[in-house]
C-alpha cells in the first residue's frame, strides 16, 4: 500500500512574496523591474505591482518541496536585490497603506480592477496556495466536502498577519479579514460531486457573478485548469519550514479523504450548516490563532481548542504520512505549536520594543532562512535568547 500511495498526490506551492524598500522597508510597486531582472523566468506576476508570485514543481514529497521552495526564494531574494529591494513571506505588510500602490496592466488585470473595483484596489494581501494532485478515479468535490472542514486547522497554524496599517489588528490573520471581502470566498459549498460544481460554475459565470472560475476564491477548490485541489486559506509563512510542514499536512489529509479513512464532523443537519460552522471558525482562527476555540459538533462541549483539534488530527494522520514519505516532516506542525505560529512571534518581537521597521527586517531574515541568503545561525541564537528573555520576564 506505501508503494501505492507515494506516487500518487503530488503536491505543489505557489507563494506570494511583498517587495519591501532596503532602506524604509515599506511596501513597493516594482515587481515589474524585478520581473525583467529574473534571468530564469520562473517569477511571476499578480494583480498588484508590490507582489511577486513563484510556483513550485509538482514534488512527489515534502523534501522535494522544501528543496524547491529553498531554490525559488533564493530566486526571488537575489532578482529583488539586483534591484536594491528585499522580500517577505507575510499576509499583509505591517505598515505600508494600499495608497501610492499601483496595480499590474493587462487585458485580464485591468477587467479584475473593473470587476472588483475598490476592493481589489486596495488588497495588498499575500497568501500561500498548496495544490495536491488527485488521481482521475477520484471526484475532487467529494474529496473537498471532507477537508473543508480543516481549512481553519491551516490558517491557525499559517497566520501571519497580525499587524496591518501600523497597528496591532486584534487578529492573527488579518489578511484572511480583508480577503473574505471578495465574493465566492469563504468555505467550499455544499456540492457533491464534480457534475453538481461544473454546473453551479457554469451558473455563477453565465450570470456575471463570477467573471470566470478562476475568480472563485473559496478557501479550497478544485483548480480550474490542473488535475489538482487548491487550499487557498493560508498566509504566506515567513519560515520555510513551516510552509513545507503545512503542505505536507495538507497532502496527507487530502490523500486520507481519498481513502475514506478522514474522521470529519458534521452537524447532521443541511449542508449550509455545515458551511456555515466552518465558515464561523474559519473567522473565530482569523482572530484568535492558535488560542481559538472553534466549533467541534462531535464534542460533548461542542467546543474544542484548535491546539488540540490540530494534535488530533496530526496523530490521525500520521501514518498515512509516513506512507507518503512525509513522516519526519508532519513532525514539524508541533514545532509550529510549541514556538507559536508566525502571527504569535511578531507579536512578540514587538513586546521587546522593536519597532515596525525593524520588524520588516526581521521578517525579511525569517523568508530566506535555509536559501543561502540567510543568517540562519545568529537568528537562531536570537530567537532563543528572546524566548527565554520572555520566560524569565513572565
Amino acid at each position: 500500500m506505501a508503494s501505492e500511495v507515494r506516487g500518487e498526490f503530488t503536491v505543489g506551492v505557489e507563494e506570494e512574496y511583498q517587495l519591501v524598500s532596503t532602506t524604509s522597508r515599506e511596501l513597493v510597486s516594482r515587481a515589474r523591474h524585478v520581473l525583467a531582472a529574473d534571468w530564469a523566468g520562473e517569477l511571476q506576476a499578480e494583480v498588484h505591482e508590490s507582489m511577486v508570485e513563484v510556483g513550485t514543481h509538482v514534488c512527489s514529497n515534502a523534501a522535494e518541496l522544501a528543496s524547491e521552495l529553498s531554490r525559488l526564494r533564493l530566486q526571488v531574494a537575489s532578482t529583488a536585490a539586483s534591484q536594491d529591494l528585499e522580500v517577505v513571506a507575510a499576509g499583509v505588510h505591517p505598515f505600508s497603506s494600499w495608497e501610492g500602490q499601483l496595480m499590474t496592466r493587462g487585458a485580464r488585470y485591468d477587467r479584475i480592477r473593473e470587476h472588483f473595483a475598490r476592493v481589489v484596489r486596495t488588497e495588498q494581501v499575500f497568501g500561500m496556495h498548496i495544490h495536491v494532485a488527485i488521481p482521475s478515479s477520484e471526484d475532487r468535490v467529494r474529496l473537498l466536502v471532507a477537508t473543508r472542514w480543516f481549512t481553519p486547522h491551516l490558517l491557525a497554524l499559517s497566520s501571519s498577519s497580525p499587524i496591518y496599517e501600523g497597528r496591532d489588528t486584534g487578529f492573527a490573520s488579518y489578511r484572511n479579514i480583508l480577503w473574505r471581502r471578495l465574493p465566492l470566498t469563504g468555505p467550499f459549498p455544499g456540492v457533491h460531486s464534480e457534475e453538481e460544481y461544473a454546473r453551479f460554475v457554469a451558473l455563477l459565470v453565465g450570470s456575471g457573478a463570477a467573471m470566470d472560475e478562476g475568480t472563485i476564491y473559496w478557501s479550497i477548490r478544485p483548480h480550474p485548469e490542473y488535475p489538482t485541489v487548491e487550499y487557498r486559506i493560508s498566509d504566506v509563512c515567513p519560515r520555510l519550514e513551516d510552509a513545507v510542514a503545512i503542505a505536507a499536512l495538507t497532502r496527507a489529509l487530502t490523500a486520507a479523504a481519498a481513502a475514506g479513512s478522514l474522521a470529519h464532523p458534521t452537524t447532521g443537519l443541511v449542508d449550509a450548516a455545515d458551511v456555515s460552522v466552518i465558515s464561523a471558525n474559519e473567522w473565530t482562527v482569523a482572530r484568535y490563532g492558535l488560542d481559538a476555540r472553534i466549533i467541534d459538533p462531535s464534542s460533548t462541549s461542542g467546543t474544542v481548542s484548535i491546539r488540540d483539534a490540530i494534535r488530533r488530527l496530526v496523530d490521525e494522520l500520521a501514518p498515512i504520512s509516513r506512507q507518503l514519505g512525509d513522516g519526519e516532516v508532519l513532525a514539524g506542525i508541533g514545532e509550529i505549536l510549541e514556538r507559536g505560529n508566525a502571527s504569535d512571534r511578531m507579536r512578540e518581537r514587538m513586546t521587546h520594543g522593536r519597532d515596525l521597521t525593524d520588524l520588516v527586517a526581521w521578517l525579511v531574515g525569517e523568508s530566506t532562512l535555509g536559501t543561502g541568503m540567510d543568517r540562519r545561525d545568529s537568528q537562531r541564537e536570537g530567537w532563543k535568547d528572546e524566548a527565554a528573555s520572555a520566560q524569565m520576564e513572565s
